[in-house]
């Protein structure tokens, strides 16, 4: 299997586009039995696509995979990654920044400790773009998650207001 892409994949009304790693970086480590999932990041210098990101394997405990990635995507990219192309919003200034996570109604919230002011460059038009297509690519890969909702301390207005963007309304109850 080693080398053979797994595909491309074109999501969403901003057509973010995936590409996805490569079935020998997604196997687990023998004798070890993680969940892999992808957390996603963007390739590439100024003038890269606001909406291109890609994914790159990590390993985390279930139950909690969502959570695992999230904490995984903050954190940013690996020395190695980097080394090979891939930056994006998230660091070693933003790990640690996962306050909870929740899926309910197949919409999955989640909250940060605010880290606006370590990446305040987000919140220009392909800054907030970007950071939106890490972070929604990253939580949609899972079948329990169709929407996605972030927040601030608890705060959705103070996430969405910090990126320039609405705050999308709650879910309705049936």
């Amino acid at each position: 299997m080693s080398g053979k892409r797994l595909g491309v994949v074109v999501f969403g009304a901003a057509s973010i586009v995936l590409a996805v790693a490569s079935a020998s970086e997604a196997r687990p480590t023998a004798g070890i039995d993680p969940n892999v999932v992808h957390v996603f990041a963007p390739r590439g210098g100024p003038g890269a696509n606001c909406t291109r990101v890609y994914g790159l394997a990590r390993r985390v405990k279930k139950p909690a995979v969502l959570t695992g990635a999230m904490r995984a995507l903050v954190a940013g990219p690996t020395a190695s990654e980097r080394a090979r192309g891939y930056g994006g919003w998230f660091s070693t200034k933003t790990a640690g920044s996962v306050t909870g996570v929740r899926i309910s109604r197949h919409v999955a919230y989640i909250d940060f400790r605010d880290f606006s002011r370590s990446i305040p460059n987000a919140s220009s038009s392909c800054g907030s773009t970007l950071l939106l297509a890490q972070l929604d690519r990253t939580a949609l890969q899972f079948p329990a998650v169709a929407r996605t909702v972030y927040s601030f301390n608890g705060n959705r207005r103070a996430f969405y207001e910090w990126l320039q963007r609405s705050v999308p309304p709650s879910p309705t109850r049936r």
